[in-house]
């Protein structure tokens, strides 16, 4: 396989959230010099699988300071695991140190070059976990529909859907379709839209997964876990329950502590006559992920109602 080659490859593998593959393949083709783009490419990718994987210490020991001191987009990436490292630890002061460190690498992120797009998405993701979605799509350059970066219309489009923006998200897709509709990741927002806004569009997030699951190079294996549960999430949102089950339990016996898997599980069984199972990939889910937003609403949803049960019986017994 040629240089460009691998590089494409491990850029697939993280863009299917297939980070594990995507590690260990930049972990065996990253011999040469840490300052040379190829190399300095695939650690940046591999750094960036770490942190998506929840191990920002990882990425930190693939990007020593010295290493990280040469590029602004290794910078930006360091920082950027040290920000999540920081904010699971409870350190306030660090995460707001680091955060800011971020922005001001933005003042070498040159728009085009694949450098300032890195740098841009790090500091832009760790805008939106600081609660400041604003600030991360104008990071991003997104909201008019002219950015030409497709990582960071990527993150632009899973921002505007969690604040319930899909008709921004779908002109930010429309206008990348013009120039990137070969792209691996414009399938991969498509789908995600689809999922989001139901009926038709769900089923074309279908046989995006589909497709991917389908991969002969990564059926089997940990690259086709997120595409089968994207296929299964969407057979879930097109009422085909039986299906998704089935989907989903296939995608865990590849990785049975993938976060997303457990997730949508949990959903799953939901919906099921018995809250057993519900409880049960909830239970499962907070050991692997204990600030899972599911687990954390779950968490609220059931303070309130005892408060509220607490009340009641408060004011029961003062009749």
């Amino acid at each position: 396989m040629s240089e460009d080659g691998v590089t494409f490859k491990i850029q697939s593998l993280f863009y299917q959230g297939a980070y594990g593959s995507a590690i260990a393949l930049a972990s065996s083709n990253t011999s040469g010099s840490p300052s040379s783009e190829p190399t300095l490419t695939r650690l940046l990718y591999a750094a960036r699988s770490h942190i998506a994987s929840n191990n920002p210490r990882g990425a930190l020991s693939l990007l020593p300071a010295d290493v990280a001191s040469s590029s602004a987009a290794a910078r930006s990436v360091r920082a950027l695991a040290a920000f999540v490292e920081a904010r699971s630890q409870g350190d306030v002061s660090g995460a707001d140190e680091n955060l800011a460190e971020l922005r001001e690498t933005l003042d070498d992120a040159v728009v085009g070059d694949p450098s300032g797009q890195t740098i841009r998405v790090c500091a832009a993701t760790a805008m939106a976990l600081d609660d400041d979605p604003i600030g991360a799509l104008e990071t991003l350059g997104i909201g008019t529909a002219s950015s030409r970066e497709i990582e960071c219309i990527a993150l632009g489009v899973h921002i505007l859907l969690s604040q319930h923006r899909a008709d921004l998200a779908e002109k930010e897709y429309q206008a990348a379709r013009t120039w990137a509709d070969d792209s691996l990741l414009i399938q991969l927002i498509e789908a995600y839209i689809g999922l989001h806004t139901g009926g038709r569009s769900a089923q074309q997030a279908y046989y995006v997964y589909d497709e991917l699951a389908q991969n002969p190079e990564h059926v089997g294996k940990d690259a086709s876990v997120n595409p089968l549960v994207g296929k299964g999430v969407a057979q879930l949102v097109l009422g085909q329950r039986n299906e998704a089950t089935q989907v989903l339990a296939d995608a865990e016996k590849l990785d049975p502590n993938n976060v997303d898997l457990l997730a949508n599980s949990a959903v799953l069984a939901s919906y099921s006559a018995s809250p057993a199972g519900y409880f049960g990939r909830l239970e499962q889910l907070r050991r692997v992920a204990p600030s899972h937003a599911l687990v954390t609403s779950a968490d609220e949803a059931a303070q309130a109602f005892d408060s509220a049960f607490v009340k009641h019986q408060e004011a029961q017994a003062a009749l």
